[in-house]
């Protein structure tokens, strides 16, 4: 299943073609699905993160980075913003591309306090829903 899901994002990259929101969301739901059993996290602690609620657990900041592994925001152990905003650039709906850029310029240093990358994701996470929360969407 995340073969498939890898082999759908990577012809949308080859293509360079936007995606709709439905094809994002669909992306992200299989992302869940191999990130949520391997933090052991229940949807009660990450369904919330989409209407800002944070919970501060180590089990749901890990998960976060999952997610950003998966979406190819982390190399190296530590956040990629120039992957972010190529990512942005290449697949987010034309509506929300610029607004989303922004906000993950505007979090750029956010990482820069933190040495464990779950602590990282999870604060630029949460700075990047403060920036524009009509645009924020995480799986």
């Amino acid at each position: 299943m995340i073969l498939i899901a890898a082999a759908k994002f990577l012809l949308l990259l080859a293509f360079c073609e936007a995606m709709t929101m439905k094809q994002i969301k669909n992306t992200g739901k299989m992302m869940r699905k191999q990130c949520q059993p391997k933090n052991n996290v229940e949807d009660e602690k990450i369904d919330p993160i989409n209407d800002g609620v944070f919970i501060d657990e180590k089990e749901v900041k890990c998960y976060m980075a999952c997610i950003m592994k998966m979406a190819n925001a982390i190399k190296n152990g530590k956040l990629n913003f120039e992957a972010a905003l190529k990512q942005a650039d290449l697949l987010l709906p034309e509506e929300i591309k610029q607004p989303a850029k922004d906000a993950i310029v505007a979090c750029r240093k956010v990482p820069d306090g933190y040495k464990d990358i779950c602590d990282a994701v999870f604060h630029v996470t949460k700075c990047i829903y403060n920036q524009n929360p009509a645009i924020f969407y995480f799986p």
